[in-house]
């Protein structure tokens, strides 16, 4: 697949992932929306409640204080005559052979009962009278009917022309039971702190921890609104934590619906970051296999053309200079015996940890046989080759081969990535903890973009054409492993046009 289709494949899956975070989170807002309503709505409908409660029994109360009023005086002494009569009564009843224990009573035939008093004299004159004719009964009836409208028309007036104070209208308690039992009945179980103030703005009740600043949503309710004047009687309430209820309702749908997107946008976004690493991996394998088989065909042709000279009977066998075709043989064999190595390495370092053998070498020695190894080639090109050996404590525990080795290789891309006449400048320092080695050229230098990933194995810096530069890609991720192995580090500085250095610590001794 090619590398664009894949960008394009990435751009509308994020862009499906974008919309669909949209959607979650307009969702979102429209249920804490929904869910705010309700509750207003069930505040609001709770606060009704109380303030028809409230009128309901104020009401009852006025009524009920008017139909039983509380004894006067004066009837507190009729009362006493009454006792009075009730034992005149007694011996009445006596007198006629009924128990006084007994409640004095007759009862007709028609079935209706008379007391008797007394001023009565004969108990057959009650039973003679006891059968009242329609008239009087149609009578007594509409005078006590007209009595009890009197009366309710009495306490209706008294009502609507006589208002109390709003203190003693209600309660404290029966303020609270009111506000709690009907926020209970629609599902509101929250702690709330409320005051009541009057037509004026005098406060009348308010709960011990009521803030009039605190932020929360206040709501507020009329209270008494059918007085005949209606005051501005308002009831104020809020909830210190409904924000947390509100959250609390909503919370483990929108936490779990968040939590489902954000997944998927990881999940998304580290298959794509496979899928480039993979394409990209892929098109570096299919450089190393263009730049191996590059690598390798040069000394093959060379060989063959060598073994072609000495097997060619044309040539006569004073010309055949056979030593100079031996000495071509054997350095193009030794280059194809390198570049094997080099492969074998990498399989080596991906299946297993390498073992090394450490004994305690002079870096120094080491540094100056590399640099023999390329004297001839730099001195070719007409370059220089420096050291600068100041390390004063030279002997470090590595391995030798795989230390001579990285140095081989360090140099060995300090000649190729020089164009022109190449300055390679090695030196050595002293470190708490060990030696520091510097190896600086002054080649084309790497841009700032690939230099994170200039130990990857099979990178090459892109220049041009592949093939101008030959290598595997291998050098440098071979150098960081062994230099890791040795409990060391590598960096890299470097700038376009002005050079590469690259700069190894290495421990004395390896870390306890």
């Amino acid at each position: 697949m090619k590398r664009s289709y894949i960008v394009l494949l990435a751009i509308f899956f994020f862009l499906a992932i974008s919309a669909l975070v949209i959607i979650q989170v307009r969702w979102i807002n429209n249920v804490v929306s929904a869910e705010d309503q309700q509750f207003r709505f069930g505040v609001n409908e709770a606060l009704k409640e109380v303030v028809s409660e409230l009128e309901k029994a104020e009401t009852y109360k006025r009524i009920m204080s008017d139909i039983n009023p509380e004894p006067t005086p004066q009837e507190t002494d009729e009362t006493s005559d009454q006792s009075e009569q009730k034992s005149a009564e007694e011996k009445l009843l006596e007198k006629y052979g009924f128990d006084p224990g007994v409640r004095s009573v007759i009862i007709s035939r028609a079935g209706y009962t008379y007391l008797l008093d007394s001023d009565s004299l004969e108990v057959e004159s009650y039973f003679e009278s006891a059968e009242p004719d329609g008239q009087i009964l149609t009578a007594g009836a509409t005078s006590r009917m007209t009595s009890k409208i009197i009366s309710i028309e009495k306490i209706v007036s008294k009502i609507l022309h006589e208002t109390p104070p709003l203190r003693d209208r209600f309660t404290a308690d029966e303020l609270n039971s009111l506000i709690r039992r009907s926020l209970d009945a629609v599902g509101i179980h929250l702690e709330y702190e409320c005051s009541v103030r009057g037509a004026y703005g005098d406060l009348i009740y308010i709960t011990p921890n009521f803030q009039g600043s605190s932020g929360a949503n206040k709501y507020l309710r009329q209270l008494f609104p059918n007085d005949p004047v209606p005051g501005n009687n308002i009831l104020t309430i809020y909830f210190p934590e409904e924000e947390e209820y509100k959250f609390s309702q909503i919370a483990f749908m929108a936490s779990s619906s968040m939590l489902i997107v954000l997944l998927l946008t990881l999940l998304a976004t580290g298959t794509f970051i496979v899928i480039f690493r993979q394409k990209r991996l892929s098109e570096i394998r299919s450089d190393f296999i263009n730049n191996m088989t590059h690598e390798l065909k040069t000394p093959i042709a060379t060989i063959s053309l060598a073994s072609q000279m000495l097997d060619d009977p044309s040539i006569p066998e004073s010309s055949r200079n056979i030593g100079s075709i031996a000495t071509v043989i054997r350095e193009e064999s030794n280059r194809l015996k390198v570049l094997v190595e080099r492969v074998l390495h990498t399989a080596i370092f991906e299946k297993a940890k390498l073992k090394l053998n450490k004994q305690p070498v002079d870096i120094h020695a080491l540094i100056l046989r590399s640099v023999d190894a390329f004297k001839l080639q730099v001195n070719g090109r007409g370059g220089t080759i420096s050291t600068f050996l100041d390390a004063s404590d030279p002997v470090v525990a590595i391995d030798e081969a795989n230390i001579f080795n990285v140095m081989l290789n360090l140099i060995d891309n300090a000649l190729k990535y020089t164009l022109d006449t190449p300055e390679i400048t090695i030196t050595t320092a002293t470190w708490n903890r060990g030696i520091i080695i510097t190896v600086s050229d002054n080649g084309i230098g790497i841009p700032r973009e690939h230099l994170k990933h200039l130990f990857e194995k099979f990178y090459r810096v892109p220049a041009g054409n592949t093939h101008n530069i030959k290598g595997f890609g291998l050098g440098l991720s071979y150098v960081k492993k062994i230099i890791e192995e040795h409990y060391g580090t590598i960096k890299v500085e470097s700038q376009t046009a002005k050079g590469t250095r690259i700069i190894i610590h290495l421990l004395k001794e390896p870390p306890k």
